[in-house]
């Protein structure tokens, strides 16, 4: 087997192709056990690709395969060809990517906006309703046709005592009471319309009182045009009954 050197002049030729097959035979065994001359052919081969590049892409004419060789073999084995692209090649790549992120920020920029506007809407329809419902209530306090009705408590102190006022040709009910005693875990006050007619009582809503012992009953839904003599409380279980449960708490007629 020829020594190192004379391989190592051979891996031109061994590149292209150029030695016989047990020429090229030896090289590939010698390579197998060789590092520094697997660096070179490497070597030899990033020089070969750098000359084709910057070639024609035909191959060249028999006369001027002696000229390659040379200019293959005087090629820097040691130092790698970097192709640099020009600037402006990567306009479109980074107005694509400017594009994308203008279009993000207005998407984000659009939803807070849609999230603000929807938020406006809800708190001037509560407003609204709120005003409605305010409206309404000073209606039925004010109204002259407007029956008032106290009920009372016996036997207690300070007497528990509520006030409601029903308007019939609206089915509009305020009811205010003060002085109530707290209700048992589970349980609440329930009011209760007492028909003219001697029928069943309505109920007209639950509530219970605050730490002062205050509580309301604003505008319950009511069936329509009910002639009311009187309306009572009771205490029921949590949510409320659909017939009252004795004793009554307060009445008034």
């Amino acid at each position: 087997m020829r020594a190192h050197q004379q391989i190592s002049e051979d891996l031109v030729q061994y590149a292209l192709g150029e030695l016989t097959s047990p020429e090229s035979g030896e090289v590939r065994e010698h390579l197998d056990t060789c590092p520094a001359c697997r660096r070179e052919l490497e070597d030899i081969h990033t020089g070969m690709a750098a000359l084709a590049m910057s070639t024609a892409a035909s191959a060249p004419p028999a006369r001027s395969r002696a000229r390659l060789l040379k200019a293959v073999a005087a090629e820097p084995r040691s130092q790698a060809v970097v192709m640099r692209r020009p600037w402006w090649n990567f306009m479109p790549a980074f107005a694509a990517v400017l594009l994308a992120i203008i279009s993000m920020l207005l998407w984000r920029e659009n939803s807070s906006l849609r999230n603000r506007n929807e938020a406006l809407r809800n708190e001037v329809q509560s407003q609204e309703q709120s005003a409605a419902k305010a409206e309404a209530v000073l209606q039925t306090l004010t109204a002259p046709d407007a029956a008032h009705f106290t009920l009372v408590a016996a036997n207690t102190k300070p007497q528990p005592q509520g006030r409601a006022t029903y308007l019939r040709n609206r089915s509009s009910l305020v009811f205010v009471a003060s002085n109530l005693a707290p209700v048992n875990p589970g349980k609440t006050y329930e009011l209760w319309l007492l028909p003219q007619s001697g029928s069943a009582p309505i109920p007209a809503g639950t509530f219970k009182p605050d730490a002062r012992g205050n509580a309301s009953v604003l505008l319950p839904a009511l069936p329509s045009e009910v002639a009311a003599k009187g309306f009572a409380v009771t205490i029921e279980n949590e949510g409320g009954s659909n017939t009252p449960t004795m004793p009554i708490v307060m009445a008034g007629l």
